[in-house]
């Protein structure tokens, strides 16, 4: 079965939308200082559980507490706007902001981050490849369907 523009359209917005829901679920929470503090204790728990090391947030430095909440509400707003509006722009606009995120995870990883940062890591490459997958397929879809124009030698004449 060969894909048409539209399914191939709708699918790529099913998963903005999904992938939207994901984000929120996973973000909100860094949205709010008393939550950011839970999420911090419970990766500081999950960690020692583990028997992990390495580096974890400070709940303590208002400076990390500010970004944490900066990102989280950005982050918030963004995944509302992708779950009611979801389209092949905001797929790849989002698909970009996550191969930024992973940059980002990939620098603290090396720089002494907990290794739990690489769990969070491989979810956000995996959403990021499945979502600009998605995007490509339904852009070439639509591009290989849009009439093409041309042009004659013999329309100069």
């Amino acid at each position: 079965m060969t894909r048409t523009p539209s399914t191939s359209k709708d699918r790529a917005r099913s998963i903005v939308r999904v992938s939207a829901i994901y984000g929120l679920v996973v973000t909100i929470g860094f949205a709010f200082t008393p939550t950011t503090g839970l999420i911090f204790s419970g990766l500081g728990a999950l960690q020692a559980s583990l028997g992990l090391g390495g580096e974890l947030p400070d709940a303590d430095s208002p400076s990390t507490m500010m970004f944490a909440n900066l990102m989280g509400g950005v982050v918030t707003v963004w995944a509302l706007f992708r779950i009611c509006r979801p389209s092949l722009m905001a797929g790849a606009a989002d698909t970009v902001a996550r191969a930024l995120f992973s940059l980002g995870m990939i620098t603290a990883l090396a720089a002494g981050a907990t290794p739990l940062v690489g769990a969070m890591l491989l979810l956000e490459l995996a959403w990021g490849l499945v979502q600009g997958i998605a995007v490509i397929t339904a852009r070439r879809a639509r591009q290989a369907d849009e009439p093409k124009l041309v042009v004659s030698s013999h329309a100069h004449r």
